[in-house]
């Protein structure tokens, strides 16, 4: 009888990923796309050059331990770069604040007076 666990975290997900694109020579940099239920966000994972699966391993490691009872998953090494996706919602609120904010440096108030 053979028996295997076929559930497998979001860490177990991008070591297999990463190996297979050591693998298949992938052009670098890579970034990578995954959900996170800690956070309940998906995260971008990038890494800028070609490291070894072992250094990889302790980069995405490193990152977890420091992370881990954090609200942001916001996190950057010499060997990856981690940051969460913006929702549509969060891009809208960006924008909104950042129309706002140039609006109120240009002085204009938005009402016309006439004379």
């Amino acid at each position: 009888m053979t028996t295997r666990n076929l559930n497998k975290t979001w860490r177990d997900v991008l070591f297999e990923q990463y190996q297979a694109d050591l693998e298949a020579d992938s052009p670098f940099p890579i970034r990578y796309l995954i959900f996170v239920y800690q956070w309940k966000k998906d995260i971008f994972i990038s890494i800028p050059n070609k490291i070894d699966i072992v250094t990889f391993r302790h980069s995405v490691f490193d990152f977890a331990r420091s992370r881990n009872r954090e609200e942001d998953p916001t996190f950057s090494n010499e060997h990856i770069s981690v940051w969460p996706r913006k929702t549509f919602r969060e891009r809208q609120e960006e924008e909104a604040a950042k129309e706002s904010n140039e609006t109120n440096e240009s002085g204009f108030l938005g009402s016309v007076v006439l004379e």
